[in-house]
């Protein structure tokens, strides 16, 4: 399933990009604060620490799509063995292979913590008693731990930058993507940039194949997409010329509730996934591991609709 956002210019642009202020209040810093100097897993005094984490990262072999099998084998089998012997650490962890299904459990209170986008969770923050902060970042097996959103055309448009969108066909990603939906509509709104159409499709994937079916001008992807996701199935990097990127953000993070963890706990945490990370990372975790959380406040969240937008109308449609 699909939605369509048509006629914005009939709309204005700036209604149409209405925040939701029932979501994640502006410059919020996500991360938790970092490891003070000389503090170790040790401190508070060793004890056994047990959490139930919720899992959903794309290059997990537990989690990932089957189409990106060869690039997504990491496992945290060897991490887990590591944190129980070392820091008397034991993270539970059940994995969702639906996102859908992850947002269902966060919504539930269901867990302590959870290891995904951490969009993910962060957008219910007002909607929940959970107070997430990102204790970790996880890196890729490039051993990058941060990704954007990718405004891309086809390499032979005559499309040059983010200002030639004006009027343009847009495929983004739905509400609940941040590289995806959120970032490119804040970039559009503070360009006063007025596209033709936007289409809210659910992956990567769809919005490559409605770009390549001539259905849309551009299409927003996640960074990774073209070498990690779906999309390697049926499309290469050359067919396609980027345009502009958003700002970066985290891919993978492990948030805590600390309605649930104490923040003591939560820096223990911290402390014990860097000193199993880098050179001790093990192989299985497919790079270098976990790095400190890099500091990340999500603008207030947009809409792709508004007071202008009619559900069901000729501005926002299901489409079949």
């Amino acid at each position: 399933m699909r939605y369509v956002l048509t006629t914005l210019a009939a709309l204005g642009f700036g209604a149409a990009l209405a925040p939701c202020q029932d979501r994640l209040p502006a410059n919020l810093e996500t991360a938790l604060v970092a490891v003070p100097s000389g503090a170790s897993a040790q401190s508070p005094a060793r004890k056994p620490l047990s959490l139930k984490i919720a899992v959903n990262d794309i290059y997990c072999r537990k989690t990932a799509c089957s189409c990106i099998s060869k690039i997504a084998t990491r496992s945290f089998d060897t991490l887990l063995a590591d944190l129980l012997a070392r820091h008397q650490i034991t993270l539970e962890l059940t994995y969702f292979m639906e996102v859908f299904d992850l947002q269902k459990a966060i919504q539930a209170n269901q867990f302590d913590g959870v290891s995904c986008k951490p969009w993910t969770a962060l957008q219910y923050s007002n909607e929940t008693n959970a107070r997430f902060k990102r204790v970790a970042d996880l890196c890729d097996p490039d051993d990058k731990a941060l990704m954007s959103g990718v405004f891309l055309t086809l390499a032979g448009t005559p499309l040059r930058s983010l200002a030639d969108l004006e009027g343009k066909r847009i495929a983004l990603g739905q509400e609940d993507s941040y590289e995806k939906h959120q970032a490119p509509l804040q970039m559009l709104a503070a360009g006063h940039i007025k596209p033709a159409e936007l289409l809210l499709f659910s992956s990567c994937g769809e919005n490559l194949s409605a770009l390549l079916d001539g259905k849309v001008d551009v299409a927003v992807v996640s960074s990774y997409a073209l070498t990690a996701s779906c999309a390697v199935d049926f499309t290469k990097p050359e067919d396609f010329r980027t345009l502009a990127e958003t700002e970066k953000m985290p891919l993978t993070s492990l948030l805590v509730d600390l309605d649930k963890v104490p923040a003591a706990e939560a820096i223990r945490l911290q402390a014990a996934l860097l000193e199993v990370s880098g050179a001790k990372a093990p192989k299985d975790l497919l790079g270098k591991g976990f790095v400190l959380p890099a500091s990340w406040k999500p603008a207030p969240p947009a809409v792709a609709g508004g007071a202008g937008a009619r559900v069901g109308g000729n501005s926002l449609e299901t489409a079949k």
